[in-house]
């Protein structure tokens, strides 16, 4: 039997900083491991994960591979579409694997300017590369029916994305020829019914790092600083990145911890740390002080076994957690698929960008009847309010059912959807 070239087209992560991306692009390599054994699997982005420029690409870049992303660029070796569009497009199977690969702000936003600069082309070639490359825009039948879109999200595209130049043709066509098109939120997923006019289709996916397995995670380097945690006897902590924290928040989790009788710890899912290290200014949000020296030593002093870790070692951390306090969405994700009830904490009146925007948080829980674990930051404003919300989470925690509750939820609906997926996948590469 001949051997099925598999492409998966994910967002750049840049410098391999983001763990969260690591685990979907790990999660997409799992499943084509176990959907179609035996395939050769490619991995493409829209331009380099690691690009040799001196440019900052996102909030926490340093500039180079923090050395927590060990292991992580051999393993998936990104090919950029600039280069490598011809072999891309005559792959037996095309999946775009998660993110807001077909959200107009993404596209626009990020990727336009991103090609421009690092390939060389005015903004008008770019955009014109990165609709062919993303959306398949003006691309024949046949690729986009050996395509399928799984894991992306439109959940921040607007009225006026749809009445705006090429981008409402160029989607629409898409995903009227795909093989599949499963979203990760059920918005998007509505979405997709009124671009292509079906709406007797179902286009509801889930976020590919559900599709992620414990045995997965030994892909990756882990060290003793994972082994060493004791099991269920301490918190998680990881803020900032996405919402601006409320005043009194490490206060808050102390006494949330003594309350539980637990430790605490600070969950480095990005090098926050090190940013502040390096950085004289850093355009950080103030996670527990106005000042970045006392920020850094309240970090420093909640991470007992230092800072010699890699991603491995914190997925691994997150399976042996207690409980999980955070505001950044695949951090929500990666606890619970561990097992880890996740306290997510958000804000409505949040003014990051698209890609980071706290509704997305919202929906996730919503999704899976998990919104017992979302709080607004408004809940930790004043004292009153924190220890209403210290009762409610002491109560969901008080036995495991609500935990449970939530955990069937997600697994339930990540088994039936990764059959669904597989089957288009087998469809795809067939045509291919």
């Amino acid at each position: 039997m001949t051997t099925q070239n598999v492409a998966i087209v994910t967002a750049p992560n840049m410098r391999y900083v983001n763990t969260g991306m690591t685990t979907v692009e790990l999660a997409a390599k799992s499943f084509i491991g176990r959907a179609l054994p035996g395939a050769n699997l490619s991995f493409y982005s829209i331009v380099p994960p690691n690009p040799q420029t001196q440019k900052k690409w996102m909030m926490m870049d340093l500039g180079y591979p923090h050395p927590s992303s060990s292991g992580v660029e051999k393993i998936f070796d990104h090919l950029p579409i600039f280069s490598n569009q011809e072999q891309l497009f005559s792959s037996d199977l095309i999946l775009y694997w998660g993110d807001f690969l077909q959200a107009r702000h993404y596209i626009d936003q990020e990727c336009v300017g991103r090609v421009s600069e690092i390939h060389g082309i005015d903004k008008d070639k770019s955009a014109d590369f990165c609709y062919r490359s993303l959306l398949q825009w003006k691309m024949p039948a046949e690729i986009k029916q050996k395509s399928i879109v799984f894991g992306s999200s439109l959940l921040y595209n607007t009225t006026r994305d749809y009445l705006s130049g090429d981008y409402k043709n160029a989607i629409s066509d898409l995903l009227r020829h795909s093989q599949a098109a499963l979203m990760r939120d059920p918005i998007s997923a509505t979405r997709i019914n009124q671009l292509t006019g079906n709406y007797q289709a179902s286009h509801l996916g889930i976020d590919p790092a559900f599709f992620l397995r414990k045995e997965d995670i030994s892909q990756l380097p882990a060290t003793s600083w994972s082994s060493e945690l004791k099991q269920s006897d301490t918190i998680g902590l990881f803020f900032g990145a996405r919402t601006s924290p409320p005043k009194g928040l490490l206060n808050f989790c102390r006494g949330l911890a003594e309350d539980l009788s637990a430790k605490l710890e600070w969950l480095p899912w990005f090098p926050v740390h090190e940013i502040l290290r390096t950085k004289a200014r850093p355009k950080l949000k103030n996670i527990f002080s106005s000042s970045n020296e006392l920020q850094l030593q309240q970090i420093e002093g909640l991470m007992p076994r230092g800072d010699q870790y890699t991603q491995a070692d914190l997925l691994v951390a997150a399976s042996k957690y207690k409980l999980i306090i955070t505001d950044t969405y695949h951090l929500c994700i990666n606890s619970w698929n561990a097992g880890t009830p996740a306290i997510c904490f958000g804000a409505d009146g949040n003014s990051g960008s698209h890609v980071i925007k706290d509704f997305k948080k919202r929906v996730l829980y919503e999704m899976f009847d998990a919104n017992s674990f979302y709080f607004d930051v408004s809940s930790l404003r004043d004292s009153n309010e924190q220890k209403l919300t210290k009762r409610l989470i002491l109560s969901l925690l008080s036995d495991s059912s609500s935990t449970k509750f939530v955990l069937d939820n997600i697994r339930r609906h990540s088994s039936s959807v990764e059959g669904i997926l597989a089957n288009h996948a087998h469809h795809a590469s067939n045509r291919g």
